[in-house]
């Protein structure tokens, strides 16, 4: 059997061998290596967030005892206490949240519902109802033309209003629409 007609006979085996035998060792071992080197680099990562909480720990511990004014909380896991800020205020601490978001115009929007009343009186308050605060500009919808046309009259005084109660740069000008209203509530009739 010559060279020619092996290769015939076992030809898979003879392709695999001489694949087998063309293929590098090296590249096994840098395909490894590269594995390798992604979890160093990931352990080496590991290590320096170790290292850097260790040190903010140790920049935080304070060895004094602590004094009537300190604020603290027993340890999980030691016998030992650990110091901790004083307290704020609900109120300081949702103002400082809410401004964080980008929520005070919303807010402000939202307010105007429930500060109605007292920005155009209890006669216009049945009358109109605020739309939307966005941009500085407060949309009021009255319920007919008759009565936009009242409220064009008082653009003045409701804008000196609305800043005001809302705030002073919360509302820079106001805009008028005619439709039905739709967030007013009729009175019982019994």
């Amino acid at each position: 059997m010559t060279g020619a007609q092996g290769n015939r006979r076992g030809g898979r085996r003879g392709r695999e061998g001489r694949a087998a035998e063309r293929r590098d060792p090296t590249v096994e071992a840098r395909r490894a290596g590269w594995q390798d080197r992604d979890e160093q680099v990931y352990a080496r990562k590991r290590a320096r967030q170790a290292r850097d909480r260790a040190a903010l720990e140790r920049r935080a511990f304070d060895p004094s005892p602590p004094s009537d004014d300190d604020w603290t909380v027993a340890e999980e896991e030691t016998d030992g206490i650990r110091r901790i800020s004083r307290p704020t205020a609900i109120g300081d601490s949702l103002q400082t949240f809410v401004r964080r978001k980008g929520w005070e115009e919303r807010l402000r929007g939202a307010s105007a519902w429930s500060h109605w009343e007292q920005i155009v009186g209890p006669e216009l308050a049945a009358r109109c109802e605020p739309v939307r605060l966005a941009g500085g500009t407060l949309v009021i919808r009255a319920e007919s033309q008759v009565w936009a046309t009242q409220l064009r009259y008082l653009t003045t005084q409701l804008l000196a209003n609305a800043r005001a109660v809302l705030g002073e740069q919360a509302v820079r000008e106001l805009r008028l629409t005619v439709g039905p209203l739709e967030g007013r509530r009729e009175p019982d009739a019994r």
